[in-house]
């Protein structure tokens, strides 16, 4: 029997970008797993657009991403957790190509994914993104990634960071299994490039490489937009 799939997605204010993610799942072409939406720290109308699609709500004071996807894990029904973003849409048969390409071999996983924009600095930044991650040459995150339950908590949940929170959890996950790429496109929201410009995106991400290169993994002052 396959087991349930909860998707867990962290929230704050994104009141402008969630119902178009909770549109995305309801439009799946499987019913098999339930949707928790974690309002964390939210000054805006976050809950009440969620609260029109009908899924499950946790609350927190704290506006702090980890902690977030770590109270929808803990409150989690199902033993596959898809953690999404909440401006990244799902194709309409993604859960169910995850649900068949996660297998007992695979402790983490992600998809492919593709910007919201037609800009072809975007497309070229989020294909050599797909090149590197498909290829195994950086095991990253589209803004979805996948694991058991089990796995999840034998690899201690997420670290208290709120940036390459994924890329820890992914190194522990690792030591449990194999990472894969899914075969699915997640769309996802371009605004922090819009917002910081590519070269300022590009060169930031590189220093963070550097640091995963020396196994430096610490609290970083980037810009929160999530």
């Amino acid at each position: 029997m396959v087991a349930k799939i909860s998707v867990i997605i962290p929230a704050c204010n994104e009141e402008k970008y969630i119902s178009k993610t909770l549109q995305s799942l309801k439009n799946q072409t499987t019913s098999q797993f339930e949707v928790i939406v974690v309002c964390n720290g939210c000054t805006d109308n976050t809950k009440q657009v969620s609260e029109q699609y009908g899924v499950r709500i946790l609350e927190s004071d704290e506006a702090n991403v980890s902690k977030a996807r770590n109270l929808g894990a803990e409150h989690a029904r199902g033993e596959l957790l898809v953690f999404l973003d909440a401006d990244t849409l799902l194709e309409k048969d993604a859960l169910r190509t995850i649900r068949r390409g996660f297998t007992d071999t695979h402790s983490v996983a992600t998809t492919l994914i593709q910007p919201d924009t037609s800009k072809l600095s975007h497309h070229l930044a989020i294909k050599f993104k797909n090149f590197y991650n498909s290829k195994n040459l950086y095991q990253g995150c589209s803004g979805v990634l996948i694991c058991n339950k089990t796995n999840f908590e034998k690899a201690g949940q997420y670290p208290d960071l709120h940036v390459r929170e994924h890329r820890k959890l992914t190194l522990e996950l690792m030591k449990l299994g194999e990472y894969k790429v899914i075969t699915t496109t997640a769309t996802t929201s371009m605004r922090r490039y819009n917002q910081l410009g590519m070269s300022n995106v590009f060169f930031f991400w590189v220093k963070q490489w550097g640091k995963d290169k020396s196994n430096k993994l610490e609290h970083s002052n980037y810009e929160r937009i999530r």
